[in-house]
């Protein structure tokens, strides 16, 4: 190091490496971190997404016993619709909504994508269906909705593809 020159104000030396100052730094991560937490916010979380299935779930077994309930009580004919994105309940009844819609969560895709529709008869028993449901949460299994024979009897199954 060489001594300060005479009659000549003493300056800072300035590093000549390349690379980011302190303040470059801290600006650069905070604004990582802020990008961070909106993607961790904004993107749904799998435990979330599996709820969303397991309410669906819950709330078609829920729909579907009060329209077996509603046929066999007043005698008239419920129609079941399994569409593409969800499924409809329509009654003629005066007793009850006449149509209920439950929607289909994102993860949840029916196939084949043709609607199919089942009535449960006056007497609480529905026509025959299979429809198969694939989830995005789990791809290499389907679930088997069944609708059987007996008093508004279905089962759901998991198959292995």
């Amino acid at each position: 190091m060489r001594p300060p020159v005479q009659g000549r104000p003493q300056m800072i030396r300035q590093s000549r490496r390349p690379g980011f100052t302190l303040i470059e730094t801290v600006i650069t991560l905070g604004l990582l971190a802020s990008l961070l937490v909106l993607v961790a916010y904004r993107l749904p979380t799998h435990q979330h997404q599996f709820n969303t299935e397991r309410a669906f779930w819950d709330k078609f077994q829920t729909v579907w016993q009060e329209r077996v309930y509603l046929a066999s009580a007043y005698g008239e004919l419920q129609q079941v619709s399994f569409n593409e994105h969800d499924i409809v309940f329509k009654s003629k009844t005066s007793a009850g909504p006449p149509t209920v819609t439950v929607t289909l969560p994102t993860t949840l895709k029916k196939t084949p994508a043709q609607t199919r529709i089942v009535h449960i008869q006056k007497n609480g028993h529905p026509t025959l269906a299979g429809i198969l449901y694939r989830s995005t949460l789990q791809p290499r299994i389907l679930y088997k909705l069944s609708v059987e024979m007996g008093w508004g009897a279905y089962e759901i199954r998991e198959v292995r593809v």
